[in-house]
């Protein structure tokens, strides 16, 4: 399954203020917050919904992220979503449940490259078995993920994301690309690819989504990608603000 996470190096508009959010998308932003300096991306919420051989699923995820920057090139993370909810309908039975999910911490790099236009990061994190029956993986997840993206000007880049997860002696890998665009004022655009594999799981979604940044330090976002297989989720969508602190 692909994990909604992170998006693309910069789909607003530049301004000297805004930091580069994780939020919204599959990949992560190629740059670190200021040292010092704080943010927090919430989902509220996001979803995964698929329906197959008669039942329909929807999962619900008010998915938290904390940022702080410790150097100019380094940051950490703690992620998790504390509310969850899944609803199930088959043949006239219903069920639903609520509860934590689990808790991941990270370590973020962004290297100075030579090149201005051409920004890398990369992401380790450890994500513990700490959420409840019904919404945890059930053993450690240990990921690795880079994000390569190129400023093409006007407010446009393109980027590429790819992770492995590793959890039970077994690997899933993630490759999306993305295009970020301006579209009016502080409104930007992106649209995304995503193909998942491995670990006994395979699925590709594609779609995108805007995000608005207000007073250069709250982006609210609206997203949505839709599967594209049928081993696929129906929808992976939701709405979710970041806010920084210098």
């Amino acid at each position: 399954m692909i994990v909604i996470a992170s998006l693309l190096p910069c789909p607003q508009l530049a301004h000297a203020d805004a930091p580069a959010f994780d939020r919204p998308g599959i990949a992560f932003a190629t740059t670190v917050l200021p040292a010092g300096s704080f943010d927090w991306e919430q989902g509220l919420p996001d979803l995964e919904r698929d329906n197959a051989d008669g039942t329909r699923s929807t999962n619900y995820s008010a998915d938290t992220t904390l940022r702080l920057g410790l150097t100019s090139t380094l940051e950490v993370q703690l992620g998790g979503s504390l509310w969850n909810r899944f609803d199930v309908r088959a043949a006239g039975i219903s069920a639903s449940g609520t509860g934590a999910g689990d808790t991941r911490l990270a370590l973020k790099w962004a290297p100075v490259l030579s090149s201005k236009d051409v920004t890398f990061a990369m992401l380790g994190s450890v994500t513990m078995n700490t959420g409840s029956a019904a919404f945890t993986n059930g053993r450690s997840i240990v990921s690795l993920g880079a994000t390569i993206a190129r400023d093409l000007g006007d407010g446009r880049s393109v980027a590429l994301y790819a992770n492995v997860d590793r959890s039970g002696g077994a690997n899933t890998w993630t490759l999306s690309p993305s295009f970020g665009f301006p579209i009016s004022g502080n409104l930007g655009g992106y649209v995304e690819a995503g193909r998942a594999f491995g670990g006994g799981a395979s699925s590709a979604v594609a779609g995108g989504g805007l995000t608005w940044l207000l007073h250069d330090r709250v982006q609210l976002d609206l997203y949505a990608d839709g599967g594209l297989t049928s081993r696929s989720p129906d929808l992976l969508a939701g709405f979710g603000i970041s806010v920084f602190w210098k």
